[in-house]
């Protein structure tokens, strides 16, 4: 896996990050600083990809985009459901 943090999205996007796979099976996370306003909101960022990294990595479970956006929310504001 490699990560890369870019301080300008050339993208029409509003994406803080993205999780992308390679030619050679790898994959690959974009981190872009530009829409974030705070440290901590990077590394939310940063968590949020990793989760998608092990998703896509492991395939263990099959769920639609949507359920794995839910599910990447629920773990990371865990604190707030229990």
């Amino acid at each position: 896996m490699d990560m890369d943090f870019r301080t300008y999205d050339t993208r029409d996007s509003k994406e803080k990050g993205v999780t992308l796979p390679t030619p050679n099976n790898k994959l690959r996370i974009l981190i872009f600083l530009q829409h974030h306003e705070t440290l901590d909101d990077i590394y939310a960022t940063i968590t949020h990809e990793l989760i998608h990294y092990c998703l896509m990595k492991y395939r263990m479970v099959d769920i639609d985009d949507y359920q794995e956006h839910d599910l990447i929310h629920t773990m990371q504001w865990i604190d707030e459901y229990i």
